[in-house]
């Protein structure tokens, strides 16, 4: 073939290639404000022409460029349409190189160029182009779509605007002004321009971006208003059935909110995220096998999904199977680069499941690695106190309130344990640190107690009667004055206290108890002995009841009788042997031989 005969040939072919693509809305007079669409039928036949496009053109002599402006502007639009972004900026190059001023190859350039994420170029395009053609409405809009890409809401929303004055009805640009308006926080403003797109139009975007912002915004009823809208549009609108759902779960409509979601699963069986809701609605409603089963689904398509296996874990521990859970738990620590987390939560189930050393060598690994860890370090402090190392777990808690001393559950903890090892002073000042916080009765009681304990008796009594004044009804608090008035031999204001106390608690041996040495006191030995007689065999404080009576009928004069009862008392424990021989009650009879006898 001649070099002439080719390139006749050649321009042929191009200008088939251009014909299609101009009854395809392709061609080179178009302007792209988004990427064009081409069916597979057109397609193949472009790539029939190119072939022969590629072999006619071996045959054509010479280097000059005989590729014109409007082939190289057809092709490049083509390979856009096939999303063949690199071919298609090297033929907007070969255009822009024969027409520099060209505002279809610049605007079209810009949308290639944003598609490959180069931003900052798409803009430069978009630029040159309007300073030679000063209203292009196309070139505003997608200078707002980069603007929106860049996450600069405000800078798009001007550029959606001037787009909008040159063509006030363009559905897209009101779309992308509204979306830009919501994300810069202006709600009301981006809600009512959707609302004036839904005035003339069934938008579908429009729908979902109103239910979405509704959602966010905790208006549930209002969203779900327009995703059922939706819903009607577009009955298989995967997203719409999601928020539908998670609105639906947020009103606590669960029943509906699972009908959304198993819509989404007819269609698509494998939607993780369908799959995920469904499970924890299920979990809302108790429903643990129905939520396992959708973890469990998840799993199989996604052997290591983190919150599914996370939420499974869940509902293992709730079902007492600690030893699946931490299975779970080991699942998780293999498929993750950095896993602290799931190393913790395979502590606290070992914890929980009464593997105390296997949890204590879990927290020790991750406290090797970060001293500051308070979840581990206050478990530590748990296993120390199970163990009665008191001060190893109290070293654990002063260690979180070193780095964060307005830690409420640190001071909580440091306030019980310092009271357990004794150190008074320590435990007040935790104490009046968590009042600084929350002023509860059950912190006030501690600090009452504490007070007693140091002997202050009257701030402690003070703090009392301010906690009776709120609660007439608190035991614990009118036990606590009952005791403060018996150290300061305050017996009938005692005797009256404890007798409130019992009146709300009337089986509660320990008040009892306290009333008796009250009455004793006050040598009213007849109703101590009706008090320690209303402790019966079962109760843990019964021997020292016994013992009690035993003192009392030594104080009667019934030596006999005395003997018998702390006899009783010695064979069930042999810890009042050593408790009678240091009672100067007993000292009288100490040298009889019975008393003897009792203490061998």
């Amino acid at each position: 073939m001649s070099a002439n005969s080719a390139l006749v040939k050649f321009k042929m072919v191009n200008g088939l290639i251009g014909s299609i693509l101009e009854e395809n809305k392709v061609s080179y007079r178009t302007l792209f404000p988004k990427l064009p669409q081409i069916d597979t039928e057109v397609r193949s036949k472009v790539e029939k022409l190119l072939e022969s496009r590629e072999r006619i053109k071996d045959d054509i002599d010479g280097d000059d460029d005989f590729e014109d402006f409007t082939d190289d502007l057809n092709l490049a639009n083509y390979f856009l349409a096939c999303r063949k972004f690199s071919d298609a900026l090297r033929y907007y190059e070969s255009a822009l190189v024969k027409n520099p001023q060209s505002y279809s190859a610049l605007c079209n350039k810009g949308l290639c160029l944003f598609k490959l994420s180069k931003l900052d170029d798409a803009i430069t395009c978009y630029n040159e182009a309007l300073s030679t053609y000063k209203n292009i409405p196309e070139a505003f809009f997608m200078k707002g779509k980069i603007m929106y890409a860049k996450q600069d809401f405000a800078e798009a929303v001007k550029h959606f605007q001037r787009a909008l004055d040159l063509e006030s009805e363009n559905i897209d640009t009101k779309f992308y002004l509204a979306k830009s308006l919501v994300k810069m926080g202006n709600i009301q403003n981006g809600v009512e321009v959707l609302e004036g797109i839904l005035e003339d139009h069934d938008h579908v975007d429009s729908l979902l971006l109103l239910g979405q912002t509704f959602l966010n915004q905790n208006e549930h009823q209002k969203a779900i208003v327009y995703l059922n809208k939706l819903e009607e549009i577009s009955p298989n609108h995967i997203e719409a059935h999601l928020l539908l759902g998670k609105a639906h779960v947020s009103v606590e409509n669960y029943n509906e909110a699972i009908i959304h979601f198993e819509k989404i699963l007819n269609k698509t069986p494998n939607h993780i995220e369908a799959h995920l809701l469904l499970g924890k609605t299920n979990m809302e409603i108790s429903n643990p096998n129905e939520a396992m089963s959708n973890f469990e689904k998840i799993l199989e398509i996604s052997p290591n999904h983190k919150d599914a296996l996370n939420y499974k874990i869940q509902l293992l521990e709730k079902s007492g199977k600690l030893d699946d859970a931490i299975e779970c738990c080991d699942q998780l620590v293999e498929s993750t680069s950095e896993p602290r987390d799931q190393l913790l939560k395979k502590g606290i189930l070992l914890f929980n499941n009464n593997k105390s050393s296997n949890a204590l060598s879990i927290f020790n690994e991750i406290l090797g690695k970060t001293k500051t860890n308070n979840v581990a370090l206050i478990y530590k402090a748990k296993i120390f106190e199970q163990k009665q190392e008191f001060q190893e777990a109290l070293l654990c808690i002063e260690n979180i309130l070193k780095s964060d001393p307005e830690n409420t559950e640190a001071l909580e903890k440091a306030a019980e344990i310092s009271l357990k090892v004794g150190n008074y002073e320590k435990g007040l000042a935790y104490t009046n640190q968590l009042l600084t916080k929350s002023s509860s009765d059950v912190i006030l009681e501690r600090k009452s107690h504490l007070l007693s304990i140091l002997g202050r008796h009257e701030e402690a009594g003070q703090i009392c009667m301010e906690l009776i004044k709120n609660n007439k009804t608190n035991a614990q608090t009118l036990y606590e004055l009952g005791k403060i008035h018996l150290i300061l031999n305050n017996f009938e204001k005692a005797v009256d206290f404890f007798d409130r106390a019992i009146s709300i608690c009337p089986m509660n041996s320990k008040i009892i108890l306290k009333k008796s040495m009250a009455c004793f006191s006050q040598q009213k030995y007849d109703d101590a002995i009706l008090c320690l007689e209303q402790i019966p065999e079962t109760d843990t404080l019964y021997n020292y009841a016994q013992f009690e009576k035993s003192k009392i009928q030594m104080l009667q004069g019934n030596t006999k009788q005395a003997i018998e009862i702390l006899s009783k008392v010695v064979k069930t424990n042999d810890v009042f042997k050593l408790i009678a021989s240091n009672e100067v009650i007993f000292e009288s009879i100490s040298n009889m031989f019975e008393f003897k006898e009792l203490l061998k």
